[in-house]
Order: structure tokens, then sequence, then C-alpha cells
């Protein structure tokens, strides 16, 4: 699976698209776990995940060709 990135998460990351093994990852909440193991400096910043441009909660479940991306806060208006 591809994870598009955005903003200030792609100082985490050092790019704007990551490739994850999809083996252990079947919902947000399984991709929030990857991803802090992975990344511990996500722990502690706020962030959206999107799954086919829809804000996903973490019982969403995650196919593999699913459209993902990271979002930070943002604010605007």
């Amino acid at each position: 699976m591809t994870l598009k990135i955005f903003g200030k998460l792609t100082d985490i990351f050092k790019k704007d698209q990551y490739d994850l093994d999809t083996e252990n990852i079947s919902n947000v909440s399984d991709l929030k776990k990857v991803l802090n193991e992975k990344f511990p400096a996500l722990k502690d910043l706020t962030f959206l995940i999107v799954v086919n441009g829809v804000k996903a909660e973490d019982s969403e479940p995650i196919s593999g060709d699913a459209e993902i991306a990271l979002l930070p806060p943002y604010s605007g208006g």
C-alpha cells in the first residue's frame, strides 16, 4: 500500500509517499499501530487518516488497493 504524506508529516517520513507492507493491516487501527512502531515520532502528533478521500475512523477497513493519505491538522478561513 502506498501512503500519501502531507504537510509537516513529510519531515518524519522524509518523503511525500511511503510504501508499506499490508500483511498485518486490515483497518485504520492496525495502520496506526504499524506506523507508530515504524515512526515513533508520530505518537506525539495529531493527524488524520483519509481512506479513498474520506476521513477514516479506527474501525474503517482498508483494502490493499485503497488510496490512503496522512494529513496534519489544518486551519483556515
